[in-house]
C-alpha cells in the first residue's frame, strides 16, 4: 500500500515537473526535501523588527529573556549565519517578500508616513503567489511598503490585514513608551482641526510637522481590497495603543488560524511584528519580568510570549505537523538608541569603531550599515517530523531564500520574466545539506551592492557607519576601498582586522559582483515612487483633525 501511494505521488510530481517517471522506487528513494515538494503546508512567518542577533539566547548565552524562542530553537533548525535582505525596514521587507535584491525592486530606503508610492505592483510577492494556489493569506503587523491603493496589503494578495502601515516611531501615540529622543504624546484638544479637510500645503515644513504629529493608525481590513479604494475607512484605532497591540495581534492570529482550519484551507500568516522597534511599550504583565529588569528586556519578553502563544495555538489545534513555522528579524539593532537597542552579539564592527587612520573613525555598526550586525539576524525553522530537532546549520542563508523555498513547498512557479536572488533552502532545512549561498550581496544605504560575502570572507568596497551614529552621537566616515577591505569571518566575527588574501580570492569576489551587476542590468527591474504627499496623504481616520484621532 505504501509503495502504491508513493508511486502515485511520484507520478503526479513527475507530470507536474515535466520529468520522466522513474520506476522501481521505494518510499526512501528521494530526499525528504523532494518528497515535500508541493506538500502545501501551512506557513507562519514571524519577523521581529530591529531585533539583534544576540537578542536570541540560543545564539548568545548572555541573553536570557527569550525562554520560549530558546526552547523552540532546541526542537528546530537554527541558522546562525542567516541574513536579512538589507539593514533597514522597507528594503528588507521588499527583499523577503519578492526574493529580489534592492537594485531589482528599486526599494532602497524607507517609505515615509505620507508616501505616495510603495513596493511596485509589478513586483510579485509571496502572498500573491500563495493566494493563486488556494492559500488563505493574512498579515498581522507592520507593513511599511506603502499603504495607499494599490500598494496597501489588501491589494497585494492578502485576504486580511490587521496592523500598522509603518514604523511605530513615525507619528505620535497617547502612550508613547520609551525612545531616545522621546516620541511626542498626541494632542487631545478637540479644537485642533485644520480649517480645510484634505489641506495640501505647499510649505514643506508644515507637511513635515503634520508627519510628526499624526497618530499611528491601526488598520483592520478583513477582506481583500478596500471599499471604494479608501483604506482609511478601515482604520479602527488612531492613535494606536502600543501596550495592547501585541494582545490584539494574538487574538486575531487565533481567529484567522481557527477559521482556516475550519475551512480546511492551507494558510499563510505573515507576522511582521513591531517589537523590537522603538518606542518600547508592552502590557503591564511584562513589567520587570526580564532577568536584569530593563525596558528592552521586558519588551523582549512580550515578543517571546507572542511567539509562544502562536506555537501553542498551532499545537492546541493539532496542526503543528502540517505547519512550517519560521522566526527571524527584518534587520539588526538600532545602536544609537543605547540601552533601548538590541544586542549585536560578537558582531561589533571593531574596525569601523576604531579611530582614524587605523579604522573607520567610529559610529554605529548595526542597523543602516552593511556591517555584520546590520543584517545578520536570528533564524529558526520548525516543522515536527520534517525538520530534525536541535539542528544548527552553518550555511549562509538570506531573506531572499524565503520566496523560492515556499514556492517549492506550496507548488507555485516563480515568474519566468525576471531574475531572483534567493535559493531554495529545502535541502538545508529537511536533508541537512550544507549548500547555502557561496556569494551574498549586501546593499548599502544608497541601494548599491557595496559589500560581498564569499564563503568565510566579507569584502567591503565602501565602509561607513550608521547614518545617525552610535550611542552618543555621529561619528565615522564614508570610505571607498579599492581593492576592497576584506575580513575573514571564520576567525574574526568582530570584523576587527582586515586581511591580505590571494589574488584568486580577489578575482572570485570581483567576478561574482560584476556578474551579478550585469544580470541586474540585463533583466527587468522596477522603479519606486518615493514622493511624499501633503496632509491629504496621511493614513487618517479623521482628515480634519491634526492627529487624525478616531478614539477618545
Amino acid at each position: 500500500m505504501i509503495l502504491l501511494v508513493t508511486s502515485l505521488l511520484l507520478s503526479f510530481t513527475s507530470l507536474w515537473l515535466g520529468l520522466p517517471l522513474l520506476t522501481c522506487v521505494t518510499s526512501h528513494a528521494a530526499p525528504l526535501s523532494q518528497r515535500l515538494t508541493g506538500s502545501r503546508p501551512n506557513i507562519v512567518l514571524i519577523m521581529a523588527d530591529d531585533m539583534g542577533w544576540g537578542d536570541l539566547g540560543a545564539n548568545w548565552p548572555n541573553t536570557r529573556d527569550t525562554p520560549f524562542l530558546d526552547y523552540l530553537a532546541s526542537i528546530s533548525i537554527r541558522l546562525p549565519d542567516y541574513h536579512s535582505g538589507a539593514s533597514v525596514c522597507s528594503v528588507s521587507r521588499a527583499a523577503l517578500l519578492t526574493g529580489r535584491l534592492t537594485p531589482r525592486t528599486g526599494v532602497w530606503a524607507n517609505f515615509a508616513s505620507t508616501a505616495l508610492g510603495g513596493l511596485p505592483v509589478n513586483e510579485t510577492i509571496i502572498s500573491e503567489c500563495l493566494k493563486s494556489v488556494g492559500y488563505a493569506t493574512a498579515i498581522h503587523g507592520k507593513w511599511h511598503l506603502g499603504y495607499t491603493p494599490p500598494f496597501h496589503p489588501s491589494y497585494r494578495g492578502f485576504d486580511e490585514y490587521i496592523g500598522v502601515p509603518y514604523s511605530i516611531d513615525m507619528g505620535c501615540t497617547d502612550n508613547p513608551g520609551a525612545n531616545y529622543p522621546p516620541v511626542n504624546v498626541c494632542p487631545k484638544d478637540p479644537s485642533l482641526y485644520f480649517e480645510q479637510k484634505h489641506e495640501h500645503p505647499d510649505d514643506l515644513r508644515k507637511v513635515i510637522e503634520a508627519d510628526l504629529t499624526v497618530g499611528i493608525p491601526l488598520y483592520q481590513c478583513l477582506t481583500p481590497r478596500c471599499l471604494n479604494d479608501n483604506c482609511n475607512k478601515e482604520i479602527i484605532e488612531q492613535p494606536v495603543n502600543l501596550s495592547t497591540l501585541t494582545q490584539s495581534y494574538i487574538d486575531n492570529d487565533r481567529r484567522f488560524i481557527q477559521r482556516s482550519v475550519e475551512s480546511k484551507q492551507p494558510f499563510f500568516l505573515y507576522l511582521p511584528l513591531s517589537h523590537m522597534h522603538v518606542p518600547h511599550d508592552y502590557a503591564r504583565q511584562f513589567k520587570d519580568t526580564s532577568v536584569l529588569p530593563s525596558v528592552y528586556g521586558d519588551t523582549l519578553r512580550e515578543l517571546d510570549y507572542h511567539v509562544n502563544q502562536t506555537y501553542q495555538l498551532l499545537k492546541d489545534l493539532g496542526i503543528l505537523n502540517q505547519t512550517l513555522l519560521i522566526f527571524t528579524s527584518d534587520n539588526g539593532p538600532w545602536s544609537s538608541k543605547c540601552d533601548l537597542a538590541g544586542n549585536q552579539g560578537p558582531f561589533t564592527g571593531v574596525w569601523q569603531a576604531s579611530p582614524l587612520p587605523f579604522g573607520g573613525g567610529g559610529g554605529g555598526t548595526a542597523k543602516f550599515t552593511t556591517w555584520e550586525a546590520g543584517h545578520r539576524v536570528p533564524f529558526i525553522a520548525h516543522w515536527p517530523n520534517m525538520i530534525k530537532p536541535n539542528t544548527v546549520s552553518n550555511v549562509i542563508g538570506s531573506h531572499l531564500d524565503i520566496m523560492p523555498t515556499i514556492a517549492n513547498l506550496a507548488n507555485f512557479t516563480l515568474p519566468s520574466n525576471r531574475s531572483f536572488d534567493g535559493i531554495d533552502l529545502s535541502a538545508v532545512l529537511f536533508d541537512g545539506s550544507d549548500q547555502g549561498h557561496e556569494y551574498l550581496f549586501h546593499p548599502d544605504m544608497l541601494g548599491i551592492l557595496s559589500a560581498v560575502r564569499y564563503n568565510q570572507y566579507k569584502a567591503y568596497y565602501v565602509t561607513y557607519p550608521a547614518i545617525d551614529g552610535a550611542c552618543g552621537g555621529k561619528e565615522g566616515l564614508i570610505i571607498p576601498h579599492k581593492p576592497p577591505l576584506i575580513f575573514d569571518l571564520s576567525r574574526d566575527l568582530a570584523e576587527s582586522t582586515p586581511i591580505e588574501v590571494s589574488q584568486s580570492v580577489h578575482d572570485a569576489i570581483d567576478q561574482a559582483l560584476q556578474a551579478k551587476l550585469k544580470d541586474i542590468a540585463l533583466t527587468p527591474r522596477t522603479k519606486v515612487d518615493y514622493r511624499i504627499g501633503g496632509l491629504d496623504a496621511r493614513a487618517c481616520c479623521d482628515a480634519g483633525h491634526i492627529v487624525c484621532r478616531c478614539i477618545d
